[in-house]
């Protein structure tokens, strides 16, 4: 048996607090002039003064008075830290002989025994050690609880497969008819025997099919530590065995689904989420829950097809609207992905839309396919006037809440300025920041008003409205107010009759409206009259941001990476880095220079709002790359 690191120590904390230094020797200073004086206040303090002691690893002092408290009062609590302080020490001689003397004393607890047995493992005496554990091996009980207990000690003492021996034990005995499944369950997890842990769970959900959600918690654990995906490989092998044997069992069915959407597997979760519903009927929600998640991860076939199977339901289907609309805006985010749009798959579902809200009509549950129709008729279709009587018609409808409205309002926002109605679009804003002052919403409008004036050529008072926002309560929207407001000064200071500005603005507009190539032509133009390098670093974002729209990746890859290497102390540096760096991962198949530039980004900006997220694809790059490097070798 391999000696035991002292890891299996169960460090429980006292509740009186943790005392500081100073307090400490005052205490000491009471205790050597016997002035703490006797009861229940000089007990108090010991066991504060003691407690300090064991968290200082000052574990000579501490045995002393945890061994003291436990020779007046002796309970457990005393007894783990005294005995916990002694093998610290290596007393194992004391310690030996208190857990002997305490296992004398109380013989049915088995918590003792195992301890004596720990102690003698520690002190090299392994012979013994075994023989201690064996006897109580060969002597297991026959209440249940008894055979918890015991195999609790032992795993508490890091002896896990000596505990699943009394298990096996327990079930094999004369009458006995309980499995013991989740209690082995959890030993084979200590023991390191994960195919064993899984067969106990589900050998548990197979007589216990509605305590899914306990076994999902306890897996849980497990899998967020797996991180090369054996484990979930592993388990997905088994559920797929117990499924196809024993289809009707709804618990099987259910952890498959579950798992498949831990491992972000949406086309097994897809598959799944559909049977459970065919064969156990009520189950849309699952399919609907998919839906959502698998578009919210960039999985548009997967999400299109999980909505489709909702929608064509009918109205019979308990998810019939939530599924149609789901349906109508993947297939919208999929024609808009492109460059150039769809435009006739637009124009479909432009009238796919209109249908359904005939249909559905438009309220709370139809809000955010109000929204999308109408983005797609002004900024797609080039009807912007019919986008602005389907936004109105929903401001109409009074069972809207106030934030769809809001949303609904800096949307119609956006389609007058796009009708070059600017002040009818200032209003609108002024209202959602007025109505939802206390929300993001009202500072987002704050800050699309800001931007209008900007447009409209406004700076100073664009600027102004920039500056408040600089202390508004999202990070994102203050961050953006800033870099706004830095930009307007910067650019008028170079130029200070503000013609590039109005070309800069003019850009803007078109690239807010989807309108990239137009965006294109104003920032060549600013770029060939030779400006200076305050506004020659903000042309090359936003010519970087244009070739993205334009899906031309390395050319926005190479723009943004130019950017960072001419101008590394631009306010834009970080974000240009951040969007090369994403450039690179996700289409340029660049993980490997992907993460020098998310390394950079922490090194170089760590205040940076991108900072956190270019951490974790950091880490999620190196890992990759790790697990790659070894598969082949």
């Amino acid at each position: 048996m391999l000696k035991r690191a002292y890891k299996y120590l169960f460090l429980f904390l006292l509740p009186f607090g943790v005392i500081s230094p100073a307090h400490a020797q005052e205490i000491l200073h009471l205790q050597k002039n016997q002035t703490i004086g006797n009861g229940q206040q000089a007990q108090k303090q010991k066991e504060r003064l003691a407690h300090y002691y064991y968290l200082n690893h000052d574990y000579e002092k501490a045995a002393q008075l945890f061994g003291e408290l436990f020779k007046k009062k002796p309970n457990n609590y005393y007894y783990t830290y005294y005995l916990n302080s002694l093998i610290f020490l290596k007393d194992y001689k004391e310690a030996a002989a208190l857990t002997k003397k305490q296992s004398k004393k109380y013989s049915s607890n088995y918590r003792y025994q195992v301890d004596y047995a720990y102690v003698l493992e520690q002190a090299g005496n392994t012979k013994k050690s075994k023989k201690v554990i064996q006897k109580l091996i060969n002597r297991v009980p026959r209440n249940r609880a008894d055979v918890i207990n015991l195999a609790n000690a032992l795993q508490s003492k890091g002896y896990a497969r000596e505990a699943i021996v009394v298990y096996e034990k327990a079930m094999s005995m004369p009458g006995n008819s309980y499995s013991y499944n989740l209690e082995r369950a959890n030993a084979y997890r200590l023991a390191g025997d994960y195919d064993k842990m899984f067969d106990a769970y589900l050998n548990y959900l197979k007589n216990n099919p509605g305590n899914g959600q306990l076994v999902k918690n306890r897996l849980q654990f497990t899998l967020n530590y797996d991180v090369d995906n054996n484990l979930s490989g592993l388990l997905k092998k088994k559920l797929l065995v117990k499924v196809q044997k024993h289809p009707d069992n709804f618990a099987y069915n259910d952890l498959l689904l579950w798992l498949s959407m831990q491992t972000g597997d949406f086309e097994t979760a897809l598959r799944q989420a559909k049977a459970i519903d065919r064969r156990f009927g009520g189950h849309e929600e699952e399919v609907y829950n998919l839906a959502r998640i698998a578009l919210s991860n960039g999985k548009t076939e997967i999400a299109g097809k999980a909505f489709e199977y909702l929608k064509k339901k009918g109205e019979n289907g308990d998810y019939y609207i939530e599924g149609y609309a789901g349906w109508l805006k993947t297939k919208i985010k999929v024609a808009e992905a492109g460059y150039p749009a769809d435009i006739e798959m637009l124009k479909i579902l432009d009238k796919e839309g209109d249908k359904f809200l005939d249909e559905a009509g438009i309220n709370k549950e139809t809000a955010e396919t109000v929204k999308e129709l109408a983005e797609v008729k002004a900024f797609y279709l080039n009807r912007p006037h019919e986008a602005e009587a389907l936004l109105n018609r929903a401001l109409e409808t009074p069972s809207l809440n106030p934030k769809q409205k809001a949303e609904v309002k800096m949307l119609l926002a956006g389609v007058l300025f796009f009708e070059n109605k600017s002040w009818d679009a200032s209003l609108l804003y002024s209202q959602v920041e007025l109505d939802m002052k206390n929300e993001p919403i009202g500072h987002l409008a704050k800050y699309k008003n800001a931007l209008l004036f900007y447009y409209m050529g406004e700076y100073q008072w664009a600027k102004a409205r920039l500056d408040i926002l600089k202390a508004a309560t999202s990070k994102l929207i203050a961050n953006d107010a800033l870099e706004m407001s830095l930009f307007i000064k910067e650019v008028l200071d170079e130029d200070t009759l503000g013609f590039t500005l109005k070309i800069f603005g003019a850009a803007d507009r078109f690239l807010a409206w989807h309108k990239p190539d137009s965006a294109l032509v104003w920032l060549q133009k600013i770029e060939d009259d030779a400006p200076g390098p305050v506004s020659l670093q903000f042309v090359l974002f936003k010519k970087g941001a244009v070739y993205e729209q334009l899906r031309r990746y390395r050319e926005a890859d190479s723009v943004y990476t130019n950017l960072v290497t001419l101008y590394p102390g631009s306010i834009k540096a970080d974000d240009a880095l951040f969007a090369a760096a994403k450039i690179e991962e996700e289409y340029l198949g660049l993980p490997d220079e992907a993460a020098k530039k998310y390394l950079q980004i922490m090194k170089s900006y760590p205040e940076s709002v991108f900072s956190a997220e270019a951490r974790k694809r950091y880490r999620k790059i190196k890992g990759e790359i790790k697990e790659t490097e070894d598969g082949a070798s």
